[in-house]
């Protein structure tokens, strides 16, 4: 074959090779784009998959903290609740304290009033030893407070309403052993038994009220003019025949209900 066959051979033959040649490029880039698609696609699913669970992370997470945020408001409710009752006990502690404090005073004050009480009785006692002896006078003892029971005749006379002068010289040592208690007031009640007044009262007094009331009062002048004790410890007050202590169905129940009685008490 001379040369311009050849070249005439070639220029047939070589468009063919090399449509073979391109064709064999394009298949490989086709599988190498197939594999990157393939991968791609793995790729692609693992990623939605992770998506996916951070979805369902995400929403777990957001039910708790839901469920966090009503704990939260739980906790800030029941934290405003404890607050206010601490709040309440502590105010409540304070006035049991201020309440302890002020017991605590009055026990004192009432553990000296007692031993007072005791020195006046002891004064009483010693001073009045006859008249109690001879049962003109009672001495009753509670437990803050001394009751001097002066019985019938001893201070006023039949159908008076002025201190005798035994009852003078009596009150006066009442008064000198309770003139230096500050803390002590002293109240005076009068008591009449139950039979009608007598002609000298009947003209004075309406009623055994009147004449227990005045007798009382006549007391509380005396001890505070005589006695000198200060007129803010006293008072006075009246009760008829109504509150006996013994039957005024005999003569001696009948003396023991006409009384006057001095009460000495703590000053509240």
């Amino acid at each position: 074959m001379d040369t311009k066959q050849f070249f005439a051979v070639l220029s047939l033959v070589w468009p063919l090779v090399t449509a073979c040649v391109s064709n064999q490029q394009l298949q490989d880039q086709n599988m190498l784009l197939n594999t990157e698609l393939k991968h791609s696609r793995i790729e692609l699913h693992e990623a939605e998959q992770k998506i996916e669970r951070l979805d369902a992370d995400l929403i777990s997470l957001q039910q708790k903290g839901a469920l966090c945020d009503e704990k939260l408001t739980g906790l800030q409710s029941k934290n405003t609740y404890l607050k206010n009752i601490n709040s309440k006990l502590s105010q409540n502690v304070e006035r049991l304290n201020n309440d302890l404090v002020k017991k605590k005073s009055v026990i004192k004050l009432q553990d000296k009033v007692i031993r007072l009480l005791d020195d006046t009785k002891k004064t009483i006692s010693t001073s009045l030893k006859d008249e109690i002896t001879a049962q003109e006078i009672e001495l009753v003892e509670t437990e803050d407070t001394l009751k001097v029971v002066f019985i019938d005749k001893i201070l006023f006379n039949s159908g008076s309403v002025e201190v005798n002068e035994k009852g003078k010289k009596i009150l006066r040592v009442v008064a000198d052993s309770v003139r230096a208690q500050k803390n002590q007031d002293l109240l005076v009640e009068g008591h009449t038994d139950n039979m009608p007044l007598g002609s000298t009262l009947k003209g004075k007094f309406p009623s055994n009220w009147e004449l227990s009331a005045a007798r009382a009062a006549a007391v509380v002048r005396f001890l505070q003019e005589e006695g000198r004790l200060q007129p803010e410890r006293l008072s006075a007050r009246g009760f008829s025949f109504y509150r006996p202590v013994a039957s005024n169905q005999s003569g001696e129940g009948r003396r023991q209900n006409r009384r006057i009685e001095i009460i000495l008490s703590p000053t509240e």
